[in-house]
């Protein structure tokens, strides 16, 4: 059994469903998770849900979560069954963050009422999926056939939220292909959580994921990006 999962610098994002793919038949559910506060600090986060064997051994030694270098607090929690591990991160601003394969930026695009009332922002997060696809070390063999994929995930999910203060005004659509996936929007404390969940085989297989969201709340918001982070990857020359 190959726990490539579980292998040191190896990331949980996409480079971990590639190491599951290749290695483990079952699986996990990954979830990533952003929240934007009235100043424009936040946190961050990436949980990995997994019953079985993978669970079991995410229980025994945590898979390693390496986001840009930066210190992650990681807990395990056992919720339906299933063995959850989350790790995280706060930060100052968006810059502070430094990201593999996946910008996340705030552009405030106006203020109503003279600059009296809510700022209109925008958030936006980008998923260079073919990216983290191409500069993973162990995947040559990139062209795994989307019914192989689909009888390793099953039925796993991908899920990406993100809490934003105010109210929403708008949201973009999210395309895999020639359909939409719906995201879900709840209130939450003084603001709301948009949620978009997608079967893991049909996030690996897209080139890159656009979520975009306007929302308007008072605050303290200016434009802001995360950094692009380049240390993990090994290059294959071609």
């Amino acid at each position: 059994m190959d726990f490539a999962i579980f292998a040191p610098k190896k990331l949980v994002s996409l480079a971990a469903v590639i190491g599951c793919a290749i290695g483990l038949s079952g699986c996990f559910d990954l979830g990533q998770k952003v929240a934007i506060g009235r100043d424009g600090s936040g946190g961050y986060a990436v949980s990995v849900a997994a019953d079985g064997i993978v669970g079991d051994g995410l229980r025994k030694k945590h898979a390693d979560v390496d986001i840009g270098g930066m210190p992650m607090s990681t807990h395990v929690s056992y919720e339906n069954g299933k063995t959850v591990q989350t790790s995280g991160t706060a930060f100052h601003d968006l810059s502070d963050l430094k990201l593999s394969d996946e910008t996340i930026s705030l552009h405030v695009k106006g203020h109503e009422l003279f600059g009296l009332g809510a700022t209109q922002v925008n958030f936006h997060r980008t998923f260079h999926i073919d990216r983290a696809r191409r500069h993973h070390d162990d995947s040559d063999d990139g062209n795994l056939g989307k019914d192989i994929l689909t009888s390793m995930f099953g039925d796993h999910v991908y899920s990406f939220s993100v809490w934003l203060p105010g109210k929403i005004d708008h949201i973009a659509p999210v395309r895999l292909g020639d359909r939409v996936v719906q995201p879900q929007v709840t209130e939450a404390g003084d603001g709301h959580t948009v949620t978009w969940r997608m079967k893991l085989t049909d996030m690996f297989l897209a080139d890159r994921l656009d979520f975009d969201v306007d929302f308007s709340a008072h605050g303290n918001f200016h434009d802001s990006q995360s950094q692009w982070y380049e240390g993990h990857h090994h290059h294959h020359d071609a």
